[in-house]
């Protein structure tokens, strides 16, 4: 189970993730295809090499990859409906009102 501070971290984690990737997804929007400044200093402090010479296409592919080992899957566990047992005689289609 995540701790506090676990959680308070993935949380930041993800929010600036979210914010790169809101941006370059602004850019691309509006077709614009030069970084800016500090866009691209945030994309380097990633791991990203040079993003100058990446397209905004892939930026927003790879910060999308960065940001789903933040992401929750919630599991849903689907309980089972007990069925009611049918007496045939009221099951046969009978016409009966």
């Amino acid at each position: 189970m995540l701790q506090r501070g676990d959680d308070k971290e993935r949380r930041s984690s993800l929010r600036r993730l979210d914010d790169i990737l809101d941006t370059l997804e602004q850019l691309n929007l509006h077709d614009r295809t030069e970084l800016t400044e500090g866009l691209a200093e945030s994309l380097v402090l990633l791991g990203v090499d040079d993003p100058y010479n990446i397209p905004i296409p892939q930026l927003i592919e790879r910060v999308w990859a960065m940001q789903q080992p933040y992401l929750i899957t919630i599991v849903v566990e689907r309980r089972r409906r007990r069925r009611r047992k049918v007496d045939p005689k009221f099951s046969s289609g009978s016409g009966i009102a």
